[in-house]
């Protein structure tokens, strides 16, 4: 025991980059690398940050796909870590008051179903030809904002009662990133067709 007690002792406290990015990598779902960096105060900081992390993610709801947080300041943040189960998202979406549908979609595909909803706004389908600047109304741009290629803001305060947000990922594994996202407000009172997945035209 004395032995351990003095080991520890001259471990180095971990600094807060250190901590700051253990934290990071823990968050954005980074595979653990092959090579090992066996730092004495890296080692502390990795376990200080698991402890961090665990605690914040009972906060929300979700699986290793993904994770669903209750933000306080009434914002609903979504962290997709692999594109699978987008039922339990919509669930655990519902289940925090928005009503979603969540569609996947493998590489090189669309949904054979287009347009699929009545969109609130041109964010979807629309024509392009609206006046300059106009876009800066679209609740559809304003009821979400990506924060990274994997997390994503919901701001319920853009979203009418009734309405559907429609999220549609494109897995794009030659990308820049992992995949693409689409995010649009069905009109309220209106159903969303289901996404069946069609190679995309040559």
């Amino acid at each position: 025991m004395d032995e351990l007690t003095t080991m520890w002792a001259t471990v180095p406290p971990a600094s807060p980059a250190e901590l700051a990015g253990a934290r990071r990598r823990l968050l954005n779902g980074m595979r653990p690398r092959r090579r090992f960096v066996t730092t004495p105060g890296l080692l502390v900081a990795a376990g200080i940050a698991v402890a961090i992390s665990t605690s914040s993610l009972l906060i929300g709801t979700g699986s290793a796909a993904y994770a669903v947080t209750k933000n306080p300041d009434g914002t609903i943040s979504v962290a997709v870590h692999e594109l699978r189960n987008p039922a339990g998202l919509e669930a655990d979406l519902r289940g925090l008051g928005i009503k979603a549908d969540v569609t996947f979609l493998p590489p090189d595909t669309r949904c054979a179903q287009e347009p699929r909803f009545a969109s609130v706004d041109p964010a979807y389908g629309g024509s392009g030809g609206f006046e300059p600047g106009a876009d800066k109304k679209w609740r559809s741009l304003r009821a979400t904002r990506p924060v990274s290629p994997q997390m994503l803001r919901i701001f319920p305060a853009h979203i009418n009662p009734d309405e559907t947000l429609v999220l549609q990922y494109w897995e794009t594994p030659d990308g820049p990133g992992p995949w693409r996202l689409g995010a649009w407000l069905a009109q309220a009172g209106t159903s969303v067709k289901p996404c069946t997945p069609v190679p995309n035209a040559p």
